[in-house]
């Protein structure tokens, strides 16, 4: 849940509770007032001698001008009989007198009571007062118009609160919404610098603002950031020229140092051990700088020159070069593999397998399984193609496997450049990878060793 709709539902809920409680004082505040004149009506009705009442009890006639009243009195006497003095209604139409609570108008004869009537299921109110000492005057009234007006004003005030909660609520949402219009933009320009383009800014909000504040904060880091990425890929990129001349450079003079190696065998007369060493030395560092310069000149084009856009199948690649695993080592290699097809550079892909191949037949124990995967894979709704690769060999500690990737990265340093490895394997794998809009990540295989994952979206033909 968004932060604007936690607001907006803690908003609504605060306003509810607020109105609520109003509601419930409110009702209650009425519903006592109700009560008090309802009890005054009666005391009224009781006069302040209710003796007197008792004195003058005598039936009234036929009145063409009779009159209703809404509050019956009658007689209790201490043997509990009730005697009807003065029915409620009219004397040509009276109500029914309710059935009185006896026992507890007899606990305490001055106490006002509010009761139901069993046997017809109505509420009413009563006052009882003392008229000597054998009889109880009591007045009683009806409480439906009681009951009507309160359930109306709880009604109402139901309403009343779900109204002003959704008006609340409704006006909250605008109130954030607005005040949530400079985070979405920074939300928005903090997407774009992901995505790469460090040119954006969060924009300003109100000065004087904790938004204000954290606008100016968030420009001053990125411009902070921007400058320090521009340094280092000038860094990066005044090294990759160096590394690129140097190595062209260093060709010429290999060439030459290779010619006169060659010269010095064809007429070297000396059957000296010593100096038939020093050549072979000389001859074998040559080619290992050599090959050195290459892996670097290689390096360098994958990184900084497009890709040949060719379509080719890419398992007839992988089944090649994993031939030639088997047949120049002892290792069984399993294959599954679909026929598919990418865009891309043969020459590139062809640079990649090689790699692999040539660090599982140097890293692995001989006789050890290779297996070998490659499947059609839909990643949010696009077409990818997935190669994954499994060896027994010793693999790569999880905290090690993001320096495999580095230049002249070797995680054993027992492994001695005598045996051709400098470090630039995995790099050139990776430097493929990314010019084909791929990924790549290192794993555990089932049988212990290393898992090669490898991503490239699919060309359909």
């Amino acid at each position: 849940m968004t932060l604007r709709w936690r607001i907006t539902i803690l908003t609504a809920v605060m306003i509810a509770l607020a109105s609520s409680v109003i509601g419930v004082a409110s009702y209650l505040n009425v519903s006592q007032a109700q009560i008090s004149s309802i009890d005054s009506s009666l005391q009224n009705s009781l006069g302040s001698n209710p003796r007197r009442i008792l004195e003058r009890a005598v039936p009234r006639g036929n009145n063409p001008n009779d009159f209703y009243s809404a509050v019956a009195v009658a007689a209790l006497d201490t043997a509990g009989n009730v005697s009807v003095l003065r029915p409620a209604g009219t004397q040509t139409s009276p109500e029914e007198f309710p059935t009185l609570p006896l026992a507890q108008i007899q606990s305490d004869s001055t106490q006002n009571i509010s009761f139901t009537d069993e046997s017809t299921g109505n509420s009413y109110r009563l006052v009882a007062r003392p008229a000597g000492r054998d009889f109880l005057v009591i007045a009683v009234t009806s409480l439906a118009d009681y009951r009507a007006t309160m359930n109306q004003i709880l009604l109402s005030t139901i309403l009343f609160v779900l109204g002003v909660t959704i008006l609340g609520a409704l006006a909250s949402w605008l109130i954030v919404r607005k005040f949530f219009v400079p985070v979405d933009s920074m939300i928005a320009t903090a997407g774009a610098i992901a995505q790469g383009d460090i040119s954006q800014r969060v924009p300003n909000a109100p000065t004087g603002t904790e938004l204000g504040d954290l606008s100016v904060s968030l420009n001053t880091m990125i411009n902070s950031l921007t400058e320090s990425i521009t340094r280092v890929e000038n860094s990066e990129q005044t090294l990759r020229n160096f590394i690129s001349d140097a190595s062209h450079e260093i060709r010429t003079p290999l060439t030459v140092i290779r010619g006169y190696i060659e010269i010095l065998r064809a007429e070297s007369s000396s059957d000296s051990e010593r100096d038939i060493r020093a050549i072979d030395r000389i001859d074998s560092e040559s080619k290992r700088l050599e090959r050195l310069v290459t892996s670097l000149l290689e390096l360098d084009t994958r990184q900084s020159s497009a890709i040949v856009q060719t379509t080719f199948r890419i398992d007839e690649l992988i089944a090649l070069h994993f031939a030639d695993l088997e047949s120049i080592s002892p290792r069984p290699v399993t294959y599954q593999l679909e026929e598919l097809t990418i865009e891309g550079d043969p020459s590139a892909w062809e640079q990649l397998f090689g790699n692999i191949v040539q660090n599982i037949s140097r890293y692995t124990p001989a006789k050890s399984e290779v297996g070998v995967e490659l499947r059609s894979k839909v990643v949010n709704g696009h077409d990818w193609v997935e190669f994954v690769v499994n060896d027994c060999g010793p693999g790569i500690p999880a905290e090690k496997r993001a320096e495999v990737f580095s230049r002249f990265s070797r995680l054993d340093p027992s492994r001695s450049t005598q045996s051709g490895g400098f470090g630039l394997g995995m790099s050139i794998v990776k430097a493929v990878v990314d010019a084909h809009f791929g990924f790549i990540e290192l794993g555990d295989s089932p049988c212990g060793g290393l898992q090669i994952r490898i991503q490239v979206p699919q060309h359909k033909v």
